[in-house]
């Protein structure tokens, strides 16, 4: 849904969906629903945002460690799907989505299957909130 040329997931998650014939292990996947909101001209039928970002953090030994995640969030009527990923690769992390429990399942990696669909996004606002999980105190990384 964008030009070749802005890469917003680094090529290694390409090559191991390729190679694996599966999503990395850096990514998860999230489903959740809204009702389409209503701008000025009508129902909007589809969203999409990308939200790349970059940080670097020093541990106690002087190492620097430059971090990067990228959120992707695509909705399709009342479907809403996300991709978080953060990087570098070999770098542990847990998301928490503790905010969006009501609203968001997680798909990738599978887990137990739960009841669908889970309770549904009201506003732009709350999109808004789920889009950009690294920016808002809901979710942790």
């Amino acid at each position: 849904m964008q030009d070749r040329s802005v890469h917003n997931l680094p090529s290694v998650h390409y090559t191991e969906l390729f190679q694996a014939r599966k999503p990395s292990s850096q990514m998860r996947v999230f489903a959740a629903y809204m009702a389409p909101p209503q701008y000025p001209p009508g129902v909007s039928p589809i969203e999409y945002r990308s939200i790349p970002s970059e940080g670097r953090f020093q541990t106690p030994d002087g190492t620097e460690h430059k971090l990067w995640g990228v959120v992707v969030t695509l909705r399709i009527g009342y479907a809403v799907l996300q991709l978080v990923s953060v990087g570098p690769v070999g770098y542990t992390y847990e998301i928490n989505l503790a905010g969006f429990a009501p609203y968001a399942r997680q798909i990738w990696p599978a887990q137990d299957t739960t009841a669908w669909p889970p309770q549904r996004l009201e506003s732009i606002q709350e999109l808004n909130q789920f889009a950009d999980p690294l920016k808002h105190p809901k979710v942790a990384l």
